[in-house]
């Protein structure tokens, strides 16, 4: 494909996040084929800006001068600052590193020619929200939107250097780590920032420093974001924003503190991640947000610490079983039954106290990160995408041969109790929802529909609307 201008509006700036390790390479890329790209970045505009957009009516004016690109490409949170349309360039596509940023600006909007992620899971995530079925008038919100995902392989700084990208900035690994490890404490980490669980995650943390000095075994201490533990803190003491009844009693019962088995740390450069990655045994990504690729994880496991997850978004798919990210989960965990998470302890100190099966996984785990996420795939997949705004969109299929699947969001569903489990909402569903849900599962939309009257038309409707079915066209294949 042939660019000659392109516009990049973007939240992150190049290499200075996760997400901007993805729009760097994208810049990168676009340059690489002859492009003259013109990056925006939201942040850029100063705190002044958010109280009096004085600067972002600036930037405006200085786009309307502009003739239209051949290309807008945007991130989910870059749709804030220009929304797409053909004043501003020619096409559009969206690259989603999350599903939080400016959702009524891409969903249902015709200014967007593709809409692209870099995992298998949030291809398929957008698929299903952009053809959420309307059953009464039986069309999809978007019925070409099976067509418009595509996906691309992120480029992992760590496979392409063993010490990371250094334009990515951070401070260095504090010495309080490297004296606990020494100390004989067991490290873990709860690193994403924001994103934890932290009912879960301290749960887990307690369970093990439970069982571990029940055989008389060493403290185990979990390393965290600074800002994540001063909201913890505070927590313990006041009871409020988060209520951590449950952890304080069993942490009282141990005689021990917050500031015992958490230890803060602000953002690592990636030398200083990665070395305290080598150092550490564990790794929990028990996390309330739906994980849109996991940078944290894969990167743990390369360096040879193993990651448990409750399997929120990618975290789920990003790994084959074996490789060094488990995944366990119950539906009574995910409830919040304090006693389910014994089982995650276990795992865990079982792993710590003969490592050579969690050894030969994260050794597996290197190997298959080695082979797909490197600049050349990324290269490869990323210019796929571009090539694919060329082509035409296949004609949309009928509405009633449509197949009703799982949603890609649900991670787990127990028809006894009708109890859901998805990357949306925990959810328990009535005997009828369960009943409907069996019975259209794998069935075309036509034969679902035949001689269901108004209530049960709406009941089907409400199994779409939160998030635990979707539909595909026949033979499609989510990858998952």
């Amino acid at each position: 494909m042939k660019l000659q201008r392109v516009n990049m509006f973007v939240e992150s700036e190049p290499f200075r996040t996760a997400s901007g390790v993805i729009n760097g390479l994208i810049q990168e890329e676009l340059k690489q084929l002859g492009a003259e790209v013109t990056p925006f970045y939201k942040h850029r505009l100063g705190r002044a800006d958010m109280l009096m957009p004085v600067a972002t009516a600036a930037r405006a004016v200085q786009l309307q001068g502009r003739p239209p690109a051949d290309l807008a490409v945007y991130c989910d949170q870059g749709l804030w600052i220009r929304p797409p349309g053909p004043a501003v360039a020619k096409q559009s596509m969206v690259v989603f590193h999350g599903l939080i940023g400016g959702q009524n600006l891409w969903l249902d909007n015709p200014a967007v020619n593709q809409y692209c992620a870099y995992s298998r899971y949030m291809r398929e995530a957008l698929v299903s929200l952009l053809t959420m079925p309307d059953v009464r008038q039986r069309k999809c919100l978007d019925p070409q939107g099976f067509y418009k995902v595509s996906d691309f392989a992120a480029g992992l700084p760590c496979v392409a250097d063993i010490k990371g990208d250094d334009r990515m900035l951070g401070s260095e690994l504090p010495e309080q780590i490297v004296r606990s490890a020494e100390a004989g404490d067991v490290l873990g980490h709860a690193l994403q920032p924001r994103k934890p669980d932290w009912y879960a995650v301290l749960n887990i943390l307690v369970h093990l420093n439970l069982q571990s000095r029940e055989a008389g075994g060493p403290r185990y201490r979990l390393v965290v974001d600074a800002e994540d533990f001063a909201l913890i803190d505070y927590s313990f003491g006041h009871g409020f924003p988060m209520d951590m009844t449950g952890p304080r009693s069993l942490l009282d019962a141990l005689g021990m503190t917050v500031g015992d088995l958490l230890i803060p740390v602000r953002f690592l450069s990636q030398p200083a991640l990665f070395q305290f990655f080598k150092l550490a045994k564990f790794g929990l990504s028990y996390n309330v947000y739906p994980e849109p690729f996991g940078f944290y994880p894969l990167e743990s496991v390369f360096y040879g610490c193993p990651v448990y997850t409750n399997g929120i978004g990618n975290n789920r798919f990003n790994m084959p079983p074996g490789h060094g990210v488990r995944v366990i989960e119950s539906v009574d965990m995910a409830f919040g039954d304090p006693s389910a998470f014994q089982e995650v302890a276990r795992a865990i100190i079982e792993g710590v106290r003969s490592p050579e099966g969690v050894t030969r996984d994260c050794a597996r785990g290197r190997e298959y990160i080695l082979r797909h996420w490197s600049r050349e795939d990324f290269s490869r997949t990323w210019r796929a995408c571009l090539a694919r705004l060329e082509a035409p969109l296949p004609v949309a299929e009928p509405f009633e041969s449509l197949r009703v699947l799982r949603s890609p969001i649900v991670r787990q569903v127990e028809e006894e109790t009708g109890r859901v489990v998805s990357d949306f909402e925990r959810l328990t569903l009535e005997p009828r929802e369960v009943g409907m849900m069996r019975e259209a599962l794998g069935q075309p939309m036509g034969e679902v529909l035949r001689g269901l009257d108004e209530a049960s038309t709406d009941l089907l409707q409400g199994l779409f609307s939160r998030g635990v079915l979707t539909l595909r066209p026949q033979g499609y294949d989510m990858g998952l």
